[in-house]
C-alpha cells in the first residue's frame, strides 16, 4: 500500500453512473502519476492524500488503484483560497476566500463547517452565509460520506455506489438496516451486506437479518429454479444455507413477520414471494381477459386456405390446414412444434389468411399498425421478419421499453393491433409475460408460437408449457416432420434426443453432422480448426459460427473459449482492458443486461468497429449492434462479454449455419434432454459435436426438474373466484 499526497490536474475519464475515474495527479514533488478507482470528482485546488496500490498497466505503465482518500491535513493557501472562490460558491470571491483562509487557516473548511456563524467575521451576511454554507456543505458531503464508509473498511468501489443511490442519508441507512441493500443496489446480495452489517455490529439473530436471509433465499431459489413457490423442505433447505446457527424459534418467527407484512404469502405448505404470487396471478387474468368469442368465418378460412396453397406455391398437410383454422377461429390459440415440423409454415398460412379476411396488404408498411410480430430476443425477431416478410420486433421494443426501465403500453394504455403473433415463446418468464398480456386489448386475436421441448425460460414460470397444460386454449401440436425436413441428419438428432432415443449408432458422422471424440486437450485446436474451415467454406464469423457451451468457468468453459478464440481470430490492432478481459476491434461481443438507455437487450450481440479517444481524452469503443453503431465508455464494458462462444440460454431464439458444441465431463452436472436438444436445434446447416459423445446419451436421459408453478392452476380456476390486488405500477421499479 502506498500513501501519496496530490492534487488532480484533470480527468483521462470518468463515469458518471458509477463514478470510475482515471485522473492525472500532481504529488508534492511535482512528479504527475495516474490514478485510477472508484471516486468522485474531486476538486483540483484541494490537496488529498491518496492510500493506493501500485499496479502496472500493459500499455500505459505504472498507474495507481485509489483504495481510500481524505483531504490532507496540511492545504496549500493559495490553493484552498482558489477553491473558496471558485464557481462552485456564490457571491465568493478572491478577496472573501484570502480573507477566510487568513483568518480561519488551513483549516478553514472544517471551521466553517463547525460553526457557520464565524462567516460574519469575513463580513458576510445572514443569507449570504446561510448560501455559502449549504454549498460547502453539500460539496463537502460526499468526501466526508465516503471517507467514513471507507473506514468501515468498503471498498471505493462500493461506497461510491452506496452514495450516489442514497446521498447524505447513506450512513444513516446503513445504520438503519444495512440488509436494504440487497433490493437497492444491483448486484449486491446477502453476503455483501451481512458483511456490511457485520461493521455496524448488528448481531447474528437480529430481526433484519433473519428476514432478509430468508427473503433472499427464497428470492434466490425461485430465480435459479424457475419456481414461483416454494414447499416447507424447500424452506428447510434455504434456512440450512442462510441461517445455520439461527434457532428454530428465530427463524420462524422470522418468517412469520414476513408474512405478517405481506412480503410472503403463505397457501397450505407453499410459500410464495408477493410479486411473484401476484404477477403470475395476473398473467391468468389477463390470459382470460382475452378469450373471448370471435366471429364465425370457417368457411372463407377453408377457401382461403386453399387460394394461399396455389398463391404461395404451398401444399398444406391436413394437420396444418386445421392448425391454421384453428388459430383463426380461436381468440387466443398456441402452435407447438419443433424444427422441421412446420411452424413458419403454418405461421405464414395464417398471416396470410387473416390478411385476406381483414382486407390488409402484407406488402406495405401499413400492415404492421394491425399485425404486431414478436419475439423475446433481437435475432428471433429478425429471423421472423425475414421469413415472414412482414414488420416483427422484440416485445420490449413492441411494448415501449424506455430509458428508466418502464413500458409504455399496460392495461391502461394498450396496443393499437388486431393480430399479435408471439414467437419464441418458451423463453418468456412470468414478468415478461404480465406486462406482455395486459397490454393486449380484449378484441386482439393471440398467436403463441413456441416449442415446449426447449429449454424454459431463465427467469420465474413456465409460461408456455402452463398455458398448454391448462386446456384453456386451443393447441395445435406439429409432430410431422415435412419432406424438406427428413434428409436433414440434425433434426433426426434432435429428434431421438428430445425423445430420449439415443443410441451409439446415433454417432455416425454425415454432411450435415460431424461427431468427433477427442479428449478434453484436443478440443479447443479442433474448434478452432473447425471456424477456420467453416470461414475458408464463405461462413461469416459474426452470422453464420457459433460455438455454444453450458458453463462459463473452467478449462473448456465459455470465458476460457472465448479467450483462445480471440487470439486466433483478432489482430488487436487497438486495445481496451476491463479488469481480465481485453477488447479488441473486431471482436464479437455480447450484451450481459438489460439497456433500455442504450437501446440494446441481454443476449443482444455486435462487432467492435472502433476504439478511440473522445475530446476529454476518454476511452470510447464503437460497437454495431445490427447496424446501429452505440458507443461505450470504458465503464460500461461491465456489461459486456466475448461472444465467440455462449451459453446455450443465450442462444435461445438464434438460429445458425454453423454450430460447435464440445461435450466433457465438467458440464455433466448441467447437461440436460432440455439444454442438449435446445443447443441442437439452433443449428441450420452444420453441426459438429466435439469431445466425449457418451455423454449425448447419459444427458438426453436426464429431465430438467419440472418446475413448480401455478399458472395452469390458477387458468383452470374460475375468473370469479380469483382475486387480485396488482397495480399497473406494481413490476416498474
Amino acid at each position: 500500500m502506498r500513501i501519496l499526497t496530490g492534487n488532480v490536474t484533470h480527468y483521462l475519464f470518468r463515469n458518471q453512473d458509477n463514478g470510475y475515474s482515471i485522473a492525472k495527479v500532481i504529488l508534492e514533488d511535482e512528479s504527475e502519476v495516474i490514478m485510477t478507482g472508484y471516486f468522485p470528482e474531486l476538486s483540483k485546488e484541494v490537496t488529498y492524500t491518496f492510500n493506493c496500490e501500485e499496479t502496472t498497466h500493459p500499455k500505459y505503465g505504472i498507474q495507481y488503484k485509489v483504495i481510500a482518500f481524505d483531504k490532507a491535513d496540511v492545504q496549500n493557501k493559495e490553493g484552498l483560497i482558489a477553491y473558496l472562490s471558485s464557481d462552485l460558491f456564490t457571491g465568493i470571491g478572491p478577496v472573501k476566500a484570502r480573507k477566510m483562509v487568513d483568518l480561519f487557516g488551513d483549516q478553514a473548511i472544517k471551521k466553517i463547517l463547525d460553526d457557520k456563524l464565524i462567516l460574519m467575521e469575513v463580513g458576510l451576511n445572514r443569507l449570504q452565509i446561510e448560501r455559502f454554507y449549504q454549498q460547502l456543505y453539500d460539496n463537502q458531503v460526499i468526501e466526508s460520506t465516503l471517507v467514513k464508509l471507507y473506514g468501515y473498511g468498503l471498498s471505493s468501489k462500493m461506497a461510491m455506489r452506496l452514495f450516489n443511490k442514497y446521498k447524505d442519508e447513506t450512513l444513516s441507512v446503513l445504520q438503519n438496516n444495512p440488509y436494504r441493500l440487497i433490493e437497492d443496489i444491483e448486484g449486491v446480495g446477502f453476503q455483501k451486506a451481512d458483511a456490511i452489517a457485520e461493521l455496524f455490529s448488528i448481531k447474528k439473530d437480529d430481526p433484519r437479518r433473519v428476514e432478509a436471509a430468508i427473503l433472499y433465499g427464497i428470492k434466490t431459489y425461485s430465480f435459479s429454479k424457475g419456481d414461483t413457490f416454494l414447499f416447507n423442505k424447500q424452506l428447510d433447505t434455504i434456512y440450512e444455507v442462510m441461517l445455520p446457527e439461527i434457532s428454530d424459534q428465530k427463524k420462524s418467527e422470522g418468517l412469520n413477520r414476513l408474512i405478517e407484512s405481506n412480503h410472503l404469502l403463505q397457501e397450505d405448505n407453499k410459500y410464495f414471494l408477493k410479486t411473484i404470487y401476484d404477477t403470475e396471478l395476473a398473467v391468468s387474468n389477463h390470459i382470460k381477459r382475452l378469450m373471448v368469442p370471435i366471429e364465425d368465418r370457417t368457411n372463407e378460412i377453408l377457401n382461403l386456405i386453399e387460394r394461399a396453397q396455389f398463391d404461395l406455391g404451398i401444399e398444406y398437410t391436413e394437420k396444418q390446414k386445421d392448425a391454421i383454422l384453428s388459430a383463426l377461429s380461436s381468440s387466443i390459440s398456441v402452435v407447438t412444434g419443433g424444427p422441421g415440423t412446420g411452424k413458419t409454415t403454418v405461421i405464414s398460412g395464417i398471416l396470410y389468411v387473416y390478411s385476406k379476411l381483414n382486407k390488409i396488404d402484407l406488402g406495405l408498411e401499413s400492415a404492421s399498425e394491425e399485425i404486431l410480430l414478436v419475439a423475446p430476443t433481437g435475432r428471433a425477431s429478425r429471423r421472423m421478419q425475414a421469413v415472414m416478410n412482414v414488420k416483427a420486433m422484440t416485445i420490449h421494443r413492441a411494448l415501449g421499453y424506455n430509458y428508466d426501465g418502464i413500458f409504455l403500453y399496460n392495461e391502461n394504455y394498450q396496443l393499437p393491433h388486431d393480430l399479435v403473433v408471439i414467437d419464441e415463446a418458451s423463453m418468456i418468464d412470468i414478468f415478461l409475460a404480465e406486462n406482455l398480456f395486459k397490454s393486449i386489448p380484449a378484441h386482439t386475436q393471440v398467436i403463441i408460437v413456441g416449442d415446449e421441448d426447449q429449454l424454459p425460460s431463465v427467469g420465474p414460470g413456465y409460461v408456455l408449457g402452463d398455458i398448454i397444460a391448462s386446456n384453456q386454449v386451443p393447441v395445435i401440436r406439429l409432430k410431422e416432420i415435412h419432406r424438406q425436413a427428413k434428409n436433414s441428419n440434425i433434426i433426426g438428432l434432435a429428434q431421438v434426443v428430445n425423445e430420449q432415443r439415443v443410441e451409439d449408432t446415433d454417432f455416425e458422422s454425415r454432411e450435415d453432422i460431424k461427431f468427433m471424440y477427442l479428449e478434453p486437450n484436443k478440443i479447443i485446436d479442433t474448434i478452432k480448426e473447425t471456424i477456420k474451415q467453416a470461414l475458408s467454406m464463405g461462413y461469416d464469423l459474426y452470422e453464420d459460427i457459433q460455438v455454444l457451451i453450458p458453463m462459463y468457468k473452467g478449462p473448456l468453459g465459455i470465458d476460457a473459449v472465448n479467450k483462445a478464440l480471440q487470439e486466433t481470430l483478432m489482430t488487436f490492432s487497438k486495445t481496451i482492458t476491463y479488469g481480465e478481459k481485453v477488447f479488441t476491434i473486431g471482436d464479437k461481443v455480447i450484451q450481459l443486461t438489460n439497456s433500455p438507455e442504450k437501446g440494446i437487450m441481454n443476449g443482444d450481440i455486435g462487432i467492435i468497429k472502433d476504439i478511440s479517444k473522445s475530446k476529454d481524452n476518454e476511452d470510447i469503443i464503437y460497437i454495431s449492434f445490427d447496424d446501429h453503431v452505440i458507443p461505450f465508455q470504458k465503464g460500461d464494458l461491465e456489461d459486456l462479454n466475448h461472444a465467440y462462444a455462449i451459453s446455450i440460454h443465450k442462444s435461445q431464439g438464434s438460429e445458425y449455419k454453423v454450430v460447435i458444441m464440445p461435450l466433457v465431463r465438467a458440464y455433466m452436472r448441467l447437461l440436460r434432454k432440455e439444454l442438449l436438444y435446445t443447443g441442437i436445434t439452433r443449428t441450420k446447416t452444420h453441426l459438429s459435436l466435439l469431445g466425449d459423445l457418451r455423454l449425448i446419451e447419459q444427458a438426453s436421459k436426464v429431465l430438467n426438474e419440472k418446475r413448480q408453478t401455478r399458472l395452469a392452476h390458477y387458468l383452470n380456476e374460475s375468473i370469479e373466484s380469483v382475486e387480485v390486488d396488482v397495480s399497473p405500477y406494481d413490476f416498474l421499479e
